[in-house]
């Protein structure tokens, strides 16, 4: 075998190892994390437990934005994702399929929960990152968590990052995604009436816009976000001045620049999906906020706007949460709130698209 190879194949095992160690640190009874020397700020009659305070404070560092990310960068940041959602799931089946993307192929996976064989439903999910960071790889281990603990299937693909690649680069990769999907139902054998999206920060951006976009063959059958961005014109939203850890208004602004550099993309409906003018063709929606994110009031201004549309919509604030708490999983606060987003995606999926009952 090649000596490369080998020496490649010896890095990977060493990465794994380190990071399943990391994990197991940082995921130490709260009995002993609560007893950290760690004084998180209480803000907006809130605060974090002193773990996920450190774990928010981890992150902050790649999220700024500063310089456009590097391949190291971004190699990082999936591995600090990986340490950070280091958690037991019951079995779940993961197969690679390659999606043919609008400017190459990209690279997805399936995750099919045995707990879960019976189920008809798949939620496609779009990891986040700021549009500039992020991928399958780094986002393993909440996927194959979100496809257990909700009981139905999981599909998740790359999509070209920015600055590299601005809009509609992601957007129309996420498009092709979720119709690929939509195509290949019969093949995976589920429901093309409960296929919905989802998605985190970021991807709850692309989530939210591909279902906004979609025609009646590729409308979701629902859309469930966490923490998403929705919002150009931050200064509408009060949560932007409230909170810093680990997104702060000057992060936030650089990554969606990098993303939509110019007036014309800021405004589109197709990345600022609050600029739309109508939503009442927006699917069924459940959108979980983190109750001390700056994001926190676009994804509550969402809610709203749906409900004064016409659409069955649910909000769930996670109070004393951060953003971003999908990818802490060792924290068992973090670990609760994103259980119960998974259930909420097992329901949504599991009523029948034409039910006028609320989520």
């Amino acid at each position: 075998m090649d000596q490369r190879l080998i020496t490649l194949r010896l890095v990977d095992k060493v990465g794994v190892m380190m990071e399943r160690s990391v994990g197991r640190a940082l995921a130490v009874s709260p009995r002993i994390s609560d007893r950290l020397p760690v004084r998180p700020p209480v803000l907006d009659g809130q605060q974090m437990n002193p773990r996920l305070h450190l774990l928010a404070t981890m992150g902050k560092r790649d999220l700024r934005a500063r310089c456009a990310p590097s391949a190291l960068t971004r190699g990082k940041f999936d591995c600090l994702m990986r340490a950070a959602t280091t958690v037991r799931t019951g079995p779940v089946r993961t197969s690679a399929w390659t999606v043919p993307g609008p400017a190459g192929p990209l690279a997805g996976r399936l995750y099919e929960p045995e707990n879960g064989a019976s189920s008809k439903s798949l939620l496609v999910f779009v990891h986040g990152g700021g549009w500039h960071v992020g991928s399958v790889s780094g986002y393993d281990n909440t996927l194959r968590f979100l496809a257990d603990r909700a009981g139905v299937s999981v599909f998740s693909a790359n999509y070209r990052l920015a600055p590299e690649h601005p809009f509609p680069a992601a957007f129309e990769d996420v498009s092709a995604t979720f119709r690929y999907a939509v195509d290949h139902a019969d093949q995976w054998r589920f429901d093309p009436a409960r296929i919905g999206i989802g998605g985190d920060s970021a991807g709850g951006n692309l989530a939210a816009a591909v279902a906004l976009a979609a025609d009646a063959r590729y409308r979701p059958a629902a859309v469930a976000l966490l923490y998403p961005a929705l919002d150009w014109d931050l200064d509408h939203y009060q949560s932007m001045a409230m909170f810093s850890v680990p997104l702060d208004e000057d992060c936030v602004r650089r990554a969606m620049r990098w993303y939509a550099p110019t007036s014309h993309e800021q405004t589109d409906p197709h990345f600022s999906v609050l600029s739309a003018t109508d939503l009442s063709l927006m699917p069924r929606t459940y959108v979980a906020t983190a109750g001390m994110d700056v994001l926190r009031d676009q994804g509550e201004t969402l809610i709203t706007r749906l409900h004064n549309s016409g659409v069955d919509a649910e909000l769930r604030r996670f109070d004393n949460m951060p953003h971003g708490f999908a990818g802490m999983l060792v924290d068992h606060e973090a670990k609760a709130a994103t259980e119960e987003f998974a259930r909420a995606v097992s329901f949504v999926l599991d009523v029948p698209r034409s039910s006028s009952h609320s989520i």
